[in-house]
């Protein structure tokens, strides 16, 4: 295996563990550890469409779980953006973001 081969699997590895991470610490109710976890994975995995939109899923849930929404839209924004199986999840969350359209009052 060539040099930049190993320092790609290396990395890929390492992302794959932090996302790990990432998903055992939502798991534990402390998000705000998950997000520094899921961040720190993101740009390790982003060669590999599926785990980086596992990733970016995982990162918007916590984000939404400490209620920084608009963070959250950004990481369901780029789960969105790469094929894979998180894509149509992240596309309905952030479809649900918007929410529905407000409804008009009824004058009196």
């Amino acid at each position: 295996m060539a040099d930049e081969q190993w320092d790609r699997q290396k990395n890929l590895q390492k992302g794959l563990a932090l996302s790990s991470l990432g998903q055992v610490n939502i798991e534990k109710k402390d998000n705000a550890q998950a997000v520094e976890n899921l961040k720190a994975a993101a740009p390790l995995l982003k060669p590999d469409d599926g785990s980086y939109g596992r990733n970016q899923y995982r990162l918007g849930y916590a984000l939404l779980n400490l209620k920084r929404t608009a963070e959250a839209k950004d990481a369901f924004a780029q789960a969105a953006s790469v094929n894979g199986p998180y894509k149509s999840l992240a596309q309905d969350k952030l479809k649900a973001s918007a929410g529905p359209a407000t409804a008009r009052r009824k004058s009196p």
